[in-house]
């Protein structure tokens, strides 16, 4: 159970994307909260339905040992070549959402890099105005983690980038439900009253499903989710000294 909502939290990754328009939408502090809400509902009720139908129709014998169980599905009861059509569609899909993420990671390396988080060279942009090293920075980390599991399976690697990729955001959304008693020390949120209780509860929730998603995350993906953060964490840290320095020099000048 605890394995398995590691990969549900897969699916659900993402949902901080919504606050990326902040500058260019109306009411930020109003709408994106409601946008990621009733999105993250409208996905999870979506992916909910989706998941039952095979199901429901599939011996579990079956289902148990298929690698694409709505191909399957389509190949039982529509024929062959359905299943194939099928798993072409899905391909489409997940080349649609491998572009979708490519935009979103280079976007937040410029921004981490404009807001001092990583070196300024990760946020320059190219003459068409598109984070160039930001993308080949995370996709040189990409490539490297499919090197290391080159030896397994299409769908053991899969399973095993997919935890390593939820093991990566947990921390980032730990941190974020703490940081909801950080702004209420700094007097952003008003003491708890009817409405803003709801906060309180949200990120205590959220903290402690994280703990729980983390437990069931396993030694190897946990392992080589410290090696993914590691490069960040060393870049940073470097960034940071070099940063200090720079600010005393000015300083006595």
């Amino acid at each position: 159970m605890i394995a398995a909502s590691t990969l549900a939290l897969y699916a659900m990754l993402g949902v901080e994307s919504a606050a990326m328009p902040a500058g260019r939408v109306r009411d930020p502090g109003r709408t994106i909260p409601r946008a990621t809400f009733i999105g993250t509902l409208l996905v999870a009720l979506i992916y909910i339905c989706v998941s039952l139908v095979p199901m429901l129709l599939i011996p579990q014998g079956e289902l148990a040992v298929s690698n694409a169980p709505f191909a399957d599905l389509f190949a039982r009861y529509l024929g062959p070549a359905s299943g194939k059509l099928l798993a072409a569609f899905v391909i489409v899909g997940a080349l649609g959402c491998l572009n979708g993420w490519t935009l979103v990671i280079g976007e937040l390396t410029v921004s981490f890099a404009k807001h001092g988080g990583f070196p300024r060279v990760l946020g320059k942009v190219n003459a068409h105005g598109a984070p160039l090293w930001g993308l080949v920075f995370t996709g040189l980390l990409a490539s490297l983690m499919l090197i290391m599991n080159y030896n397994d399976s299409m769908a053991g690697a899969f399973t095993l980038l997919s935890v390593v990729v939820t093991a990566t955001n947990l921390p980032i959304y730990i941190g974020c439900a703490i940081a909801v008693l950080v702004l209420w020390r700094r007097g952003q949120i008003p003491k708890p009253g009817p409405r803003e209780i709801r906060w309180f509860v949200a990120a205590f929730l959220a903290a402690i499903y994280c703990v729980w998603a983390s437990i069931g995350i396993g030694r190897k993906p946990l392992l080589q989710a410290l090696y993914v953060c590691a490069p960040g964490v060393l870049i940073y840290a470097v960034y940071w000294w070099h940063s200090m320095r720079r600010d005393v020099v000015a300083a006595r000048a």
